[in-house]
């Protein structure tokens, strides 16, 4: 007798017997029984709403050909940054931008989709925004140091209507009376002006026959201190309840703040190529000439910057940090068209399960997709390269961003003759057989030291035959590896622990064929 014939003979004596349970406890995001349908989405796709090159309704079109299910839309909600001059910030503030979705009115932009998804039902387009929550401005711009930082690190929020959205972008005003005080302190300068004011006196000057003298008094001077108050206090009225641009956000505060306030509001919000780094130097005149071929516009000192002969450094370093150090969000980008180490086994997405499990975070992050789409050929992207596979029970955007919040769907990046398809990813008890098995961002619930198995089927779009490696990562280290010729199904059998919770997640394949689950979790029931 084999061990899997034995163990598969005593899980089912046992439930003769009352000791384990003849079905396991899922919990899942939904009781229906309705058969599960895949649903190919392409992730972060930009319209000319922003910086896209097609308007909604042909890069729907673009979709088809691609043979993408849908679409989720995330235009860059503002693409303006402010720079201003010390110490004057407010005053001395100038501007520079290229159209975005504030400047073209929140309220076309979901106007462009609707109108998109009446023309193409068959598809599904979904609305968001990719934000950038804090930028920073450090260096001099007179020592042409100046360097601006942050502006790639952007969060997508997706799923709101208009009125959702706005409460989602919105922060809070300042509530403390501290805050609120702060900009007034030059109110202050009224004493000291008030006291040069009335203040005189006698000065007296010596000659060689006799002596004069004469009234001193410091109106002028109280009239300086007073324009000075008075250009200080304005400067603090108009910076006022704005981010500080001149410092970094260290504890991440405003991207929390986004994400609270989205998830209030019922948003999914996606950390964006957490790993991808961006760095460019660029001259002022060559940033004016663009700004105007794209319908931008900046000016400094009352010149355009096109004939401004500084330079600026634009830099976004990578932060995969971030994503331990916020909380609440859906997901982040896992596969992406450069290299992503966070998802290696044992690294930092793996601890963040691992905290999860742990009770350290409230919740677990899921893995996605991301295109990061543009235009055809831009950074050598195809509208269809990289897919976010949704596991939904109807083709609609409530069921999408359901399975999106519960973790039910895969990532992969392919070609566009074929790619890998995860046509089953799934864990039951051994021996018994389920009409729902646990999948991807479910949890099973079984007895202590119960016989778990884990399913793995996995196909190529056209059928073909191509041989890849598999990763099963069991609690965040490699259970099993191996090499597979498409299609191939394996199934294993392993024991659930005596207490607390584990994960399973799949990693099939590299680059151009890679495919990323998310994890299934196993909770273990307390005696």
């Amino acid at each position: 007798m084999t061990k899997r014939t034995g163990a598969g003979l005593l899980a089912a004596g046992l439930v003769c017997i009352g000791l384990l349970p003849a079905r396991a406890e899922v919990d899942a995001a939904s009781s229906d029984r309705s058969p599960l349908r895949q649903l190919s989405l392409a992730v972060h796709v930009h319209s000319s709403m922003s910086t896209g090159d097609l308007p909604p309704e042909p890069l729907m079109r673009r979709a088809a050909d691609a043979g993408l299910d849908g679409v989720i839309l995330t235009d860059n909600y503002e693409l303006g940054v402010e720079y201003g001059l010390w110490p004057l910030r407010g005053l001395l503030r100038y501007r520079a931008g290229i159209p975005s979705v504030r400047e073209e009115g929140l309220a076309d932009f979901f106007d462009a989709v609707r109108r998109a998804q009446a023309r193409d039902p068959e598809r599904l387009i979904i609305p968001g925004l990719e934000v950038t929550p804090h930028y920073y401005w450090t260096g001099s711009l007179w020592r042409n140091t100046l360097a601006l930082h942050d502006t790639q690190k952007n969060l997508l929020v997706v799923g709101l209507d208009e009125a959702g959205m706005m409460r989602a972008l919105t922060p809070p005003p300042t509530r403390s009376m501290a805050g609120r005080m702060l900009p007034w302190w030059p109110v202050a300068l009224l004493a000291p002006a008030g006291w040069l004011w009335r203040r005189e006196r006698v000065v007296a000057a010596r000659t060689k026959f006799f002596q004069l003298s004469r009234r001193r008094r410091y109106r002028g001077e109280a009239i300086a201190v007073l324009a000075l108050g008075g250009l200080l206090l304005a400067d603090n009225l108009l910076l006022a309840g704005g981010p500080d641009r001149y410092r970094p956000d260290p504890d991440h505060a405003a991207v929390q703040g986004l994400i609270e306030r989205a998830a209030a509001a019922g948003a999914v919000t996606i950390w964006s190529l957490p790993e991808a780094a961006d760095f460019h130097r660029y001259q002022l005149d060559a940033i004016g000439r663009e700004l105007a071929e794209r319908g931008g516009a900046a000016g400094l000192f009352g010149r355009p910057l096109s004939r401004l002969p500084w330079s600026i450094t634009v830099q976004t370093d990578p932060y995969p940090d971030a994503l331990a150090r916020t909380a609440g969000y859906t997901a982040f980008g896992a596969i992406y068209q450069d290299h992503v180490r966070i998802t290696e086994p044992g690294g930092g997405w793996d601890r963040l399960l691992l905290a999860y499990l742990d009770g350290w975070r409230s919740a677990p992050a899921w893995g996605v997709g991301e295109l990061a789409y543009h235009q055809a050929g831009l950074g050598g992207k195809r509208l269809g390269d990289v897919q976010t596979v949704v596991l939904a029970r109807e083709r609609s955007a409530p069921a999408v961003l359901a399975s999106l919040r519960a973790g039910a769907f895969y990532a992969r990046q392919r070609v566009p003759e074929w790619g890998l398809v995860l046509d089953d990813f799934s864990l039951t008890l051994a021996g018994i057989d389920v009409d729902q098995p646990a999948i991807s961002g479910d949890t099973l619930t079984v007895a202590p030291g119960a016989p778990i198995a884990v399913r793995v089927a996995v196909s190529a779009t056209d059928a073909r035959a191509e041989t890849v490696t598999v990763k099963v990562v069991r609690a965040g280290r490699v259970w099993r590896e191996f090499s597979a010729v498409t299609p191939f199904e394996r199934q294993w059998e392993d024991d659930a622990p005596q207490s607390g919770r584990l994960y399973y997640r799949i990693e099939i394949g590299e680059g151009d064929q890679h495919l990323l689950s998310n994890p299934i979790f196993v909770s273990v029931r307390e005696h």
